[in-house]
């Protein structure tokens, strides 16, 4: 029997060790502490145990069978957190909201600055859809606030005020291909995909990733930061400013060329300062 408890008692230890190294790397929210804190019955009840009965015959048996629930309710929670169930806290904020029905009248201006992340992406339709990107992080839970007049009119993503356990690594963001938007973004670490969409003269600053794909109506963009930029073969675009490009690309007198066979569609230009990396796709 003392056997099974050192096995017992040490396969535990591994679970909690996993646990915090998710948590550390990135792979496990920390609000998991939470959801422990809500079910706290379950972690007290055999630590109960197991002191009400270390005096009597049968302690080496009640050990082995308390650690023993204690693993399958350190697994069960990781368990829940992995597969997002809705009946853990961490789970049970609504974190994602929609408006479908912007004015197609008018453009919109989407602003966000804040020092998070977000994955940007279109879909065919009206208006945007916001969620978390549910990884452990430092940003608050979106929300967003919209002008009524003015043209353009602006979308201000901004964080409310969330538990530092809660945070997330930043937002997902979906906007819609029939409106014109305008981007003015500040994020780091960030994922924006601009395809299928209509923008006027837009400015990204931060870091991250930029693909830049074949259906993206768009004259004029600025970047500022550090970025690699991933142009389609069928956009044209030229490049004022310094940057790193492929070999394969041409130096004009207007700027660097990804192609000469086509008139260029988009002017980016690169702040003063900036690391940016341009791969074709």
């Amino acid at each position: 029997m003392r056997n099974y408890q050192t096995t017992i008692k040490f396969t535990l230890g591994i679970i909690i060790v996993l646990q915090l190294s998710m948590v550390f790397f990135g792979f496990l929210r920390p609000s998991i502490l939470y959801d422990y804190l809500d079910y706290w019955p379950l972690i007290i009840f055999p630590l109960v145990v197991l002191i009400g009965t270390r005096n009597t015959e049968y302690k080496e048996q009640i050990i082995v069978y308390s650690y023993s629930f204690l693993i399958a309710v350190s697994l069960f929670f990781h368990m829940a957190h992995l597969l997002e169930a809705n009946f853990l806290t961490t789970y049970s904020y609504d974190s994602d909201f929609e408006n479908l029905n912007l004015d197609e009248n008018f453009e919109y201006q989407l602003y966000i600055d804040e020092n998070n992340s977000i994955e940007l992406v279109s879909f065919l339709g009206n208006g945007y859809k916001v969620d978390i990107i549910d990884k452990p992080g430092k940003s608050g839970y979106p929300e967003a606030v919209e002008t009524l007049l003015g043209d353009p009119r602006a979308v201000i993503f901004r964080q409310i005020e969330t538990s530092t356990l809660l945070k997330v690594k930043g937002w997902a963001i979906e906007l819609g291909s029939d409106n014109l938007w305008q981007l003015n973004l500040f994020s780091v670490d960030s994922k924006i995909n601009l395809d299928n969409l209509r923008l006027s003269p837009s400015f990204i600053s931060g870091t991250g990733q930029l693909n830049l794909g074949s259906n993206l109506e768009l004259t004029k963009l600025v970047l500022n930061g550090e970025f690699e930029v991933i142009v389609s073969t069928n956009l044209p675009i030229v490049v004022k400013g310094n940057a790193q490009f492929p070999d394969s690309w041409f130096n004009a007198t207007i700027g660097t060329l990804n192609q000469i066979e086509e008139t260029y569609k988009l002017e980016i230009e690169i702040i003063d300062g900036s690391k940016v990396v341009f791969k074709d796709e």
